[in-house]
């Protein structure tokens, strides 16, 4: 079969929509051609004990998928993939959008495995030269509907889970107003929820061992607190603490959070921090190694 020299990835995130044009160089790296991201949130009411898409959100994201193709066939390349996360396989009439979205663009959705999820982000860290040439690694990507744990070994992926602390998924849960504040009981209760999931998958990881962290809760956070390396806990600590003390109008003019995360992020640092604390680790890196680069690696075959 002859490989592809360039491909699209359309990700159908719970929280926002990531598109990406790429090629493969003659040094089997990756060129990235285009990149953009929609924030069209389908995960609402992802919490729900029976999950279901909102018309208005399918509507949303199947007219801004179309939009993507438009631009891909511009830029006349080919193939495309689409896939979905969490919260369209989560979804009792993802069906439905599966439809709308084959007769709107003629490309048929790929709803991802939790596993496929992370194995994909896997994929994609394995690409990185840096990360190469370090044995053991763990890597976090947290999105609106879950939470994909990867540990790599020798440079493959060894153990890949995901686990359903998404925030999107934990601000519907246990959040009633999320334009409020957020009370110190409504904290301690997603902390106490995250450990929880945590225990019970009894994922094993040492502090010794390099953690990796992606998705867009980390980008802000790099943003925010523009730290010279790593990311440190006690930092993530602080501005999670004062993100949720703070209204959402307040957190966007005083925090400089982005007025479509808003809602959300107190929930996300306060996950990414309580998941550092509780296998005892001081400092994540943001990592850029996406589901979307992942999927592209192997379309081109890198």
């Amino acid at each position: 079969m002859i490989q592809s020299q360039s491909a699209a990835v359309i990700d159908l995130g719970t929280n926002s929509i990531k598109f990406i044009l790429a090629e493969k160089t003659p040094e089997n790296t990756l060129n990235i051609l285009y990149e953009r991201t929609d924030e069209v949130r389908i995960g609402a009411g992802i919490s729900h004990s029976s999950p279901s898409l909102e018309d208005r959100a399918i509507e949303q994201a199947s007219d801004a998928i179309a939009s993507l193709i438009e631009i891909k066939n511009q830029h006349q390349i080919d193939p495309i993939r689409i896939v979905a996360t969490s919260a369209v396989r989560e979804a009792k009439n993802q069906n439905h959008l599966l439809e709308i979205i084959k007769s709107k663009t003629g490309v048929q959705l790929e709803i991802l495995s939790g596993e496929s999820e992370a194995y994909y982000i896997g994929q994609a860290i394995r690409m990185d030269t840096h990360y190469q040439q370090i044995q053991t690694l763990n890597s976090i990507d947290l999105g609106g509907g879950s939470l994909e744990w990867i540990h790599l070994n020798n440079n493959s992926v060894e153990r890949a889970l995901s686990l359903p602390l998404g925030a999107v998924r934990l601000t519907e849960q246990f959040i009633k107003d999320p334009t409020q504040a957020i009370s110190e009981d409504v904290i301690q209760s997603i902390e106490d929820h995250v450990k929880n999931i945590l225990t019970k998958n009894t994922i094993i990881l040492s502090s010794k061992c390099p953690l990796l962290g992606s998705g867009g809760a980390f980008h802000i956070l790099t943003h925010l607190l523009k730290p010279k390396s790593s990311l440190a806990l006690n930092a993530i600590q602080e501005l999670a603490l004062a993100s949720a003390h703070l209204p959402l109008q307040r957190r966007i003019n005083e925090l400089n959070i982005p007025a479509k995360r808003a809602d959300i992020i107190p929930a996300a640092f306060i996950t990414i921090a309580c998941f550092m604390k509780y296998f005892d680790i001081e400092y994540v890196e943001h990592s850029k190694c996406s589901l979307k680069m992942g999927i592209l690696k192997e379309m081109l075959g890198l």
